[in-house]
């Protein structure tokens, strides 16, 4: 069974806590059935605290360390995460563990996925993801909720401004100070972007901009950066995913089956 709602398909990523005593949310990923096999697509931000501990996430009804192959685009020598423009990784989830993960979530099928030229082909875009600060935990269980957040994708401009590229990245404009609600309109104090890191990047349809019909948009890019001062949401396109997925397939991806 495929995700028709993307929230069946995002899933909140979490790492041990320093002192051991429990996990905590450090970003979103996005459970893709990618050419029939199972992916979860992130941020390489998320994915750099595997050099020190694993990623886990919720499956088969518990909090599991994630099972598969990781590829990511490599850095230039010299280079820092804070400088990568792009800042994508995927999972190539082995199917034991895509299994188990179905027990909690649901693949957003290929045909849900939009590769696109420029992001200046783009009108109205919304961020889905796990906020920080909406995890909590009860009675040993783990909890979580997801967010979105809607906006008008920037003009040439603003991508010249930041030194970035359309044919790469999508800006969104999203100013907390002017956020309205969906349901009524009415001025809300929305949460952080925090911990939405991996989150998708959806791209509503002409004349469906203020549809709350979530079988509509169509993945287009994944969410890494949030400018609060300048008021934008930032991510990448999904073609590089692609492009690093081919990258592994010639490795085998790692003899993951």
């Amino acid at each position: 069974m495929h995700a028709t709602d993307p929230e069946e398909a995002l899933v909140p990523l979490f790492v041990k806590a320093k002192d051991l005593k429990g996990f905590e949310q450090v970003g979103t990923g996005i459970f893709v059935d990618f050419q029939s096999q199972p992916f979860l697509f992130t941020a390489a931000h998320v994915a750099d605290f595997l050099d020190s501990r694993e990623l886990f996430m919720p499956a088969d009804g518990e909090m599991q360390a994630i099972d598969g192959y990781v590829g990511y685009i490599d850095l230039l020598p010299g280079m820092n995460r804070s400088e990568d423009n792009v800042d994508i990784a995927y999972y190539r989830l082995s199917t034991d563990f895509a299994r188990r993960v179905c027990a909690n979530f649901y693949p957003l099928p290929q045909e849900r996925c939009m590769l696109i030229q420029s992001a200046l082909d783009l009108r109205v875009c919304s961020v889905y993801g796990y906020p920080v600060s909406k995890a909590k935990r009860m009675g040993g269980k783990y909890y979580s909720e997801t967010a979105t957040f809607t906006g008008i994708v920037a003009s040439k401009d603003t991508y010249n401004t930041l030194g970035l590229s359309p044919d790469s990245s999508i800006i969104i404009h999203f100013d907390k100070k002017r956020a309205v609600s969906p349901d009524d309109g009415k001025k809300i104090n929305p949460v952080s972007p925090r911990g939405m890191s991996g989150g998708g990047i959806f791209s509503w349809p002409a004349g469906s901009e203020l549809s709350r019909n979530w079988s509509l948009p169509q993945l287009v890019g994944i969410f890494h950066t949030y400018k609060r001062t300048e008021g934008l949401l930032i991510g990448t396109h999904l073609l590089p995913v692609v492009a690093a997925t081919h990258l592994g397939k010639m490795k085998n991806f790692g003899g993951v089956i």
